[in-house]
């Protein structure tokens, strides 16, 4: 008997069981969205989900009144409507109880009390306890380490799952059915992949993930090894820094701060401090467009982080129009000269970043013609919003090189 023969007769009693333990849901994609098209706003979702109102409270009374596991596993199967609905009634609740309540209800149970036979491939088209075992490890996979592992709790812990869920749930819903999404078996593989491929090494994949729309300092690839490693050489650019030492709660930065912090980054006050300069907390009440990435540098109290100004402040005669942050901010405006770096890109978020510096140096000690500078800074940069899931995201760590021997 050949082995996919006795692999399929070993298959035969799980299928049964699953058949007789539970009503299997043999139903489309296509047929389970049909029960959400009429709720379902019909806007596009880039980066952020905002019907109107009155669709909004449709949406909202619809999906609460549903039962969450039900309507979180019509999501699992492929329908990204489904989850279209989930995220709309989330964004409408969102910051309140009642939104951690109905993602607490959406949680799978922990991947150790699910039956063994959970984790056979083809198990997630005929079980929801498989499928929960995918999306238990996919938010294992996804969910972002604590600056501070020693502060940790089960709380903590507990609310950084519910917040990777809802990140996942957005990006699902980002993706119309048929449109790229094709359950919660392919997320995970896809997870996975990225998860084990840390560096990524496809000029294609970084173009990829790089948020469209938005100004990124520019720079010229001068060599690119196998290994990851990229040369690069950035022209002038200007950014807006702040660094943690400076910061105080009583100023216009802390105020800054608790609205506008984003706890996917490590240093949240500064992003926050940061951002409110950028979207007009300064003296001209101007806003400004968004670039990317955040660049950060530095530990502890000296931990800097730097937003890039729009490509209008650039020019040294241009920088001197930028507007000026408040009195009381900690804020502060400098040009970056052109330079030459060894860059290394990588998935996930930027925890890696400690271990991908380390790897960065390495890679330049044993580079035949590159060696990075003493004593230069390695610079974190990360591109994408706090939306955006680790399998998904583009991040780098750099350092300023020069020809080797010289």
């Amino acid at each position: 008997m050949s082995s996919l023969m006795i692999r399929r007769v070993m298959l035969l009693p799980f299928l049964l069981s699953c058949l007789l333990s539970q009503t299997a849901s043999f139903t489309t994609p296509a047929n389970c969205a049909s029960r959400h098209v009429r709720t379902a706003p019909s806007t596009s979702f880039s980066s952020s989900i905002e019907p109107s109102r009155a669709t909004t409270t449709v949406i909202c009374r619809y999906s609460m009144q549903t039962n969450p596991a039900a309507l979180i596993d019509d999501v699992l199967r492929g329908n990204s409507t489904a989850a279209a609905s989930i995220v709309s009634a989330l964004t409408y609740v969102r910051g309140t109880d009642t939104m951690e309540q109905y993602l607490n209800n959406m949680m799978p149970p922990h991947a150790q009390t699910l039956p063994l036979w959970t984790r056979l491939p083809l198990a997630t088209r005929y079980s929801r306890r498989a499928r929960q075992y995918r999306l238990r490890r996919l938010i294992e996979l996804s969910t972002p380490t604590p600056d501070n592992p020693h502060e940790d709790d089960v709380s903590s812990k507990s609310r950084r799952e519910r917040r990777t869920l809802f990140v996942l749930l957005r990006s699902i819903a980002e993706n119309p059915d048929g449109g790229g999404y094709r359950g919660i078996s392919a997320l995970f593989a896809e997870a996975k992949r990225d998860a084990v491929n840390a560096v990524i090494l496809s000029p294609a994949e970084l173009s990829k993930r790089t948020p469209p729309d938005l100004e990124t300092p520019r720079y010229t690839v001068l060599e690119t090894r196998g290994n990851g490693l990229e040369i690069r050489r950035y022209e002038p650019f200007a950014v807006c820094s702040v660094t943690m030492k400076d910061l105080t709660t009583r100023s216009s930065d802390g105020k800054s701060a608790s609205r506008l912090s984003n706890p996917q980054l490590s240093g949240a006050k500064s992003f926050g401090a940061l951002a409110g300069y950028l979207f007009g907390e300064n003296q001209s009440k101007k806003p400004m467009k968004m670039t990317t990435p955040v660049l950060t540098e530095g530990e502890g109290d000296e931990k800097k982080m730097s937003f890039v100004l729009p490509s209008d402040y650039w020019k040294s005669e241009t920088m001197v129009d930028a507007p000026q942050p408040l009195s009381d901010s900690a804020v502060r405006i400098a040009p970056v000269q052109g330079s030459v770096r060894g860059v290394l890109a990588f998935g996930g978020y930027g925890g890696k970043s400690d271990a991908m510096s380390k790897k960065l140096k390495a890679l330049l000690q044993k580079d035949n013609e590159w060696c990075a500078v003493e004593d230069a800074p390695v610079l974190l940069a990360q591109y994408n919003d706090p939306f955006t899931p680790p399998w998904k995201r583009r991040n780098e760590v750099s350092v300023l090189v020069a020809p080797r021997g010289k």
